[in-house]
């Protein structure tokens, strides 16, 4: 059973007044769901110019992330991203939530652009929600900057690598030691999703929000 809580985010021993009005919700009813954490890297923030470099999903609270990577042969066959855009959605059917970092205004509407260019049906409404970590975020803290680059820094969570433009511009030509680079970085931004959630769940209420 979901644990109850109040309007504030406290329990019956805290705010007993709240429970007695019967100002209270269930505040973990997403706690049996398949959470995922996810991130892409691109060689443009346009999907009509630019092409899925790779892709990665971590699944909340296992030591493992599924992961895919554009390769040379790929883009010079002019097949481009249609081999990771598939692996990636079929991924992303894996689970009930999935957990972005600005993936409302970018991730998710660049996977559904490739998806609808290569004939690859994206998750029907309705079936995974999402959950974009910016948005919490920017209510919750006062910083100079909102990026997860400068969240993560002044909350302590290592692993945020920084980019290098050389890497996705060879990357693009399906350079192996520049999509290996990229994929690292892609690795880690999932791992820091995770833990930032884990340091900001208590501070926003989680929406039934579908992707």
């Amino acid at each position: 059973m979901s644990e109850l809580r109040c309007i504030h985010r406290h329990g019956p021993d805290t705010h007993p007044n709240c429970f007695r009005k019967g100002l209270v919700r269930r505040s973990d009813w997403w706690r049996n769901s398949r959470i995922g954490y996810l991130d892409i890297e691109t060689s443009d923030l346009k999907a009509d110019f630019g092409i899925m470099l790779s892709w990665c999903i971590k699944p909340r609270g296992v030591n493992k992330v599924f992961r895919d990577v554009i390769t040379r042969d790929q883009i010079f066959n002019y097949e481009f991203d249609r081999a990771i855009t598939q692996s990636l959605i079929d991924e992303m059917n894996n689970y009930d939530i999935l957990v972005t970092y600005y993936g409302t205004g970018f991730d998710i509407p660049y996977i559904k652009t490739k998806g609808l260019y290569w004939d690859i049906p994206f998750p029907p409404f309705g079936t995974v929600y999402h959950w974009d970590l910016y948005y919490y975020c920017k209510r919750i803290f006062k910083t100079s900057r909102k990026s997860l680059d400068r969240i993560t820094n002044y909350l302590g969570i290592k692993g945020k690598t920084h980019v290098d433009p050389e890497h996705w511009f060879k990357g693009a030509y399906g350079d192996k030691t520049a999509l290996k680079y990229i994929l690292d970085h892609n690795v880690e931004d999932v791992k820091i999703l995770e833990q930032l959630h884990d340091r900001v769940w208590e501070y926003g209420k989680w929406k039934k929000t579908s992707l």
